[in-house]
């Protein structure tokens, strides 16, 4: 077999010629590079599509779970008070608390 043998892109192949495996070898084709790029294309597209519905979906869990379990503790939890704010029977006394409401503006302008 020879060495060195180019052969230009431009002119047609000449399969009769004696060294048709050469010329095969030699020659450029663009396909299986347009192929991979296509492919490469399609790839970054899912990988991208699959990134964004993880994330949405991770998103959503969290805040479904993170309700759930904050209702959940509220309602097992139980609501510490002050005991003064209670009779004997455990309920609160209203009139016996004293509470304070401030309205309207408090101008504190120092003169």
């Amino acid at each position: 077999m020879q060495r060195n043998i180019t052969v230009p892109t431009e002119t047609e192949d000449d399969l009769t010629d004696i060294n048709k495996g050469a010329d095969l070898l030699l020659r450029e084709t663009k396909k299986p590079d347009q192929l991979q790029t296509k492919w490469r294309r399609k790839m970054e597209q899912a990988i991208i599509a699959l990134s964004i519905m993880v994330g949405i979906l991770t998103l959503g869990f969290g805040i479904i779970a993170g309700y759930l379990i904050r209702a959940y503790l509220q309602d097992t939890t139980p609501q510490y008070s002050h005991p003064e704010m209670f009779d004997v029977n455990g309920n609160p006394l209203p009139d016996e608390l004293l509470a304070i409401r401030f309205e309207g503006d408090l101008n504190e302008t120092d003169d």
